[in-house]
């Protein structure tokens, strides 16, 4: 399907959807100094022909504007992550690695946000590969219903240049965990649709912060 041929209605829904996420997650500060980025695809699907909405680089659309708080600009991306028609504004500049999520997983949408605990963890577990989450109640929010389900959040060395950090993204994805990190960076999350990888994003910080707190609880035991 080409551009021109995404009914307007779709591209309108995929504009409102990422505007009300941007403010709902700028709103638990998510996005600290403008920040992470999101993404819906839009439009019939193949694994090197997809269009997606994708969140402007904050740092160029500010200059477009004279208003001190400028809405979050979007626009409309092709797989190789350039846009679909005449914008002064500017992709993301990791819509590359969102661009190369579609293309393995065929996800429907996606999450970047920057918080201290995937900050935090994702640097503490490096040398390990991957974040341990096991046995939460929220595992299930990834569709993971095994009583006592262990899974773990692949972590990436991140890198200044962003060729080298599509380099490290692996080959194919584990479906079952809709999620990876850049160490000290932050965290991308996926789904079917805007909705699930909301709910995939909102699950893994919850688990984030709740490994987190228990790693500074004292040995059983333990007295002052």
């Amino acid at each position: 399907m080409n551009y021109v041929d995404i009914p307007w209605e779709e591209k309108q829904a995929a504009l409102d959807a990422i505007q009300r996420l941007r403010e709902e997650f700028a709103a638990r500060g998510w996005f600290p100094a403008s920040s992470g980025s999101l993404s819906m695809r839009v439009g019939r699907y193949t694994p090197d022909r997809f269009v997606f909405a994708v969140t402007a680089d904050e740092t160029y659309k500010s200059e477009l504007s004279a208003a001190p708080s400028p809405p979050a600009g979007v626009l409309f991306v092709d797989a190789a992550g350039a846009p679909c028609e005449p914008t002064r504004l500017k992709p993301c500049a990791d819509a590359p690695i969102h661009a190369r999520i579609y293309r393995m997983t065929g996800c429907g949408a996606i999450a970047h946000v920057h918080t201290t605990f995937n900050n935090v963890l994702s640097d503490y577990f490096a040398a390990d590969g991957g974040v341990p989450l096991k046995g939460n109640e929220l595992l299930k929010s990834l569709e993971i219903w095994e009583t006592q389900a262990e899974i773990r959040v692949p972590i990436l060395p991140n890198a200044a240049e962003l060729p080298a950090i599509l380099k490290q993204i692996p080959g194919s994805l584990d479906t079952s965990v809709p999620a990876l990190l850049l160490q000290n960076h932050g965290i991308y999350a996926w789904g079917a649709n805007i909705t699930k990888a909301k709910r995939h994003l909102e699950a893994l910080e919850f688990m984030f912060e709740a490994l987190y707190r228990s790693l500074l609880l004292p040995p059983k035991g333990h007295h002052a």
